[in-house]
């Protein structure tokens, strides 16, 4: 004897799909958004490190060269210390349900023989 569907119950398992696909989605965007702010970090890392030790090399060119690979909109700060250069590279970027998230990333480099401040 098969049992038919109560009445309130018909369309249920569209219902559940619906809200499993949705969290799907969410869950993924999330997840996506968190490696963004991974690589996104590692970018601010490597920018900073760079100008850090060009600005210590003295080499005015690759530094240059240097300012121009970090990411527009980005905020650069060479400090030029009695023993190094310190460099920050801060950045905004925007997450998907969050806005825009601020990144930072510091680096220092001793000065290469010859050179100072």
């Amino acid at each position: 004897m098969t049992s038919r569907p109560r009445r309130g119950q018909r369309g249920m398992v569209t219902v559940e799909l619906c809200v499993g696909l949705l969290l799907a989605i969410v869950l993924t965007a999330a997840l996506v958004g968190a490696s963004l702010l991974g690589v996104a970090q590692a970018t601010a890392a490597e920018a900073s490190a760079q100008l850090a030790r060009q600005a210590a090399r003295g080499d005015e060119a690759a530094l240059q060269d240097a300012r121009e690979r970090v990411p527009d909109g980005a905020r650069i700060d060479i400090d030029r210390q009695p023993s190094g250069v310190a460099a920050e590279v801060t950045m905004a970027v925007p997450v998907l349900f969050l806005g825009p998230v601020e990144l930072s990333a510091k680096a220092w480099a001793a000065y290469e023989p010859g050179e100072g401040p």
